[in-house]
């Protein structure tokens, strides 16, 4: 999946912006029944490698991805497992993202 929004700033006042708030873009995902474990970042320039594995009851949901901000955009690009997509709709987790992109950013 693949959200990009504009940053409308310079990249390294998005880069400073998306590192403060990276923790928090997939928090309250599934409305709080989600829980966040396992997560990992790290910047080569201005790309930030980032994995989590989230977890609702026994099932695990391995997330992985990476963000790439350009003299334009905020490019998010993240490996959704078959389960998430099917049980929450690409549509809504793709809107729920860019939301929280753009949230990030105006921080």
């Amino acid at each position: 999946m693949t959200v990009v929004v504009p940053h409308n700033t310079t990249v390294e006042d998005a880069i400073g912006k998306v590192d403060r708030s990276a923790n928090h873009l997939f928090e309250g995902a599934g409305d709080g029944f989600v829980e966040l474990v396992d997560r990992k970042q790290s910047w080569n320039g201005p790309s930030m490698d980032f994995s989590l594995t989230a977890r609702v009851g026994f099932i695990s949901l391995p997330i992985s991805g990476m963000v790439v901000i350009d003299e334009i955009n905020v490019t998010l690009q993240c490996e959704l497992p078959a389960l998430a997509k099917n049980f929450l709709g690409e549509e809504k987790i793709h809107a729920d993202l860019d939301r929280r992109v753009r949230a990030m950013l105006i921080a």
